[in-house]
């Protein structure tokens, strides 16, 4: 037993503190439901330029979050009835269930305060995770329908209006970078796209449209910067799958 106890020493000396998680990827035409204000927790759900501009929702807390998929929220819906009756048992013990698991989100409980609530948590992303208590949970569900008809709504209607703006705003840049004399090399193309005037950019497009060249260029510069560079590189990749 000494021995273990004193291979543990530095363990046991150790302060830990507190790493918060890297902040979520901005979202383009972003939609917020409110969980609970008081406690700071909130559903974000819009088009990701990070993945592939597909819908992604986060669930923010105000100290971390989670980015989940709209499958697996539906997944976690599904079990919502097992998930309540677990959680509004009362803690008279210890007991952690895991409800859900994949290879890239676990959906477990836990004991925080005194009460059972639901941990939602990524397995690629470290220091993602979201405590839910009963009430929030309740709430949840009850924004069921509405985060659904949105993720509905931005996977049908507001993706293609966004992809065909992106090869718009593409083929605008590919347009200014034959009028320089001096190209930008790749690590100037940030800069440069960043600097390209969005009244300009906006004008090319039809009058009528939705327009989301201003969050494209705020929020999806990485983006723009690798195709261009690929191209510059004689590489055709497609942009979006």
């Amino acid at each position: 037993m000494a021995g273990s106890i004193a291979d543990n020493a530095d363990l046991y000396n150790k302060t830990f503190k507190y790493v918060p998680p890297t902040p979520p990827a901005y979202l383009i035409d972003s939609t917020s439901y409110t969980i609970h204000f008081n406690t700071r927790k909130f559903v974000h759900i819009g088009i990701d330029p990070a993945n592939k501009f597909n819908v992604s929702i986060h669930v923010i807390t105000s100290s971390r979050y989670v980015n989940i998929t709209p499958e697996f929220l539906r997944s976690v819906f599904s079990l919502m009835g097992h998930i309540l009756s677990f959680i509004l048992d009362q803690t008279a013990k210890y007991k952690r269930i895991v409800f859900l698991e994949t290879d890239i989100f676990k959906l477990s409980s836990m004991v925080y305060c005194g009460e059972n609530v639901l941990v939602m948590e990524s397995k690629t992303q470290d220091g993602c995770r979201v405590l839910l208590n009963r009430g929030d949970l309740l709430d949840l569900q009850n924004l069921e329908w509405p985060i659904f008809e949105t993720v509905a709504r931005k996977s049908t209607i507001m993706r293609p209006i966004i992809l065909k703006q992106l090869k718009m705003f593409v083929n605008y840049i590919d347009q200014k970078l034959t009028t320089v004399k001096s190209p930008p090399r790749a690590d100037e193309m940030n800069r440069f796209i960043s600097n390209l005037q969005n009244q300009h950019i906006i004008s090319t497009l039809p009058k009528r449209d939705l327009n989301f060249i201003s969050q494209l260029k705020l929020y999806a510069i990485p983006q723009l910067t690798e195709h261009l560079v690929q191209r510059q590189n004689g590489e055709m990749i497609p942009m979006v799958i």
